[in-house]
């Protein structure tokens, strides 16, 4: 998004169809919260409506907010959250602060054509897309919910993982096989981030991800979720049904060595191939001169 446009859009059709779209809009500083969120909710419907998206194409948002402790129920009951008619939504809340000091952001995933999507909610954090053999997971707002503040980091990311993987076990999956992408998100990073990295290496060690197999392409940076004393929350994507050889990892030892060299668990990035198109999921890790 260039400065001083309020809304942009990305699309992609491959050659057997199916059109995926990222849309982003940022609000204008000088607007009270709501009617940021009412600009929001506009300029959202009036690109999908530019790009003849029917309601049905939504399929994932996140909603990036400057105090989330103090917005979220005002965006919790905005059109940005609320499950429309037309079928459920995955929506992310995260405190990410937008620029250049708007109160509320919006990037959107809408996917058309090429058959039939069915959407299915497991629960209230996640949701199934099912489209051309595929079921691919959304996992948003993943938190432990914390009302006190006893409750550690390396206890609420066990709990966090552990939520996931007990969906992904419902549907027939694991974490080693399926789960293709994380967004990790913690209240004060640079407090917090070792003691997720120590409770993540663990949990991943007693499923299987080692140094030895492969990890997830993840970030983990500042952000915070809607509870008090949360002290880490995630957002996850997962795909069931891939054979083996969809997957592969991506890597650039010239310039990056590989992360288990200084004992942290994920991968640079994660190449998901299809048979017109591939997806690539890059854990925006910071460039080091070789």
């Amino acid at each position: 998004m260039h400065p001083g446009n309020a809304s942009s859009s990305r699309s992609f059709e491959g050659t057997t169809g199916g059109a995926e779209h990222f849309i982003s809009v940022e609000a204008p500083g000088g607007l009270d919260l709501a009617q940021q969120l009412d600009f929001i909710e506009r300029r959202y419907a009036e690109t999908t409506q530019a790009l003849r998206l029917a309601p049905e194409t939504a399929v994932f948002r996140r909603v990036f907010v400057s105090d989330v402790i103090n917005q979220a129920a005002q965006v919790h009951d905005s059109g940005l959250f609320a499950e429309p008619a037309s079928g459920p939504v995955a929506v992310s809340i995260i405190q990410q602060p937008p620029l250049p000091g708007s109160k509320i952001a919006l990037l959107a995933y809408p996917i058309a054509g090429d058959g039939s999507i069915a959407k299915r909610r497991l629960s209230p954090k996640h949701l199934l897309v099912e489209k051309s053999g595929l079921a691919h997971l959304c996992s948003t707002r993943l938190c432990a919910g914390a009302y006190g503040s006893s409750a550690s980091v390396v206890a609420q990311t066990r709990e966090i993982f552990d939520d996931l993987i007990g969906t992904l076990a419902g549907q027939g999956g694991t974490l080693r096989d399926n789960c293709v992408r994380t967004w990790i998100y913690l209240k004060d990073v640079d407090v917090f981030y070792q003691g997720m990295v120590e409770s993540r290496g663990e949990l991943f060690a007693r499923h299987g991800l080692t140094r030895d197999t492969h990890y997830i392409a993840s970030t983990g940076i500042e952000g915070a979720c809607a509870h008090r004393y949360d002290l880490v929350a995630m957002d996850a994507y997962s795909i069931l049904g891939l054979a083996p050889r969809q997957m592969s990892h991506l890597n650039d030892f010239d310039r990056l060595c590989a992360t288990k060299e200084y004992n942290v668990t994920f991968e640079r990035g994660t190449r998901i191939a299809y048979a017109d198109r591939s997806h690539h999921f890059i854990s925006r890790t910071a460039s080091i001169d070789n």
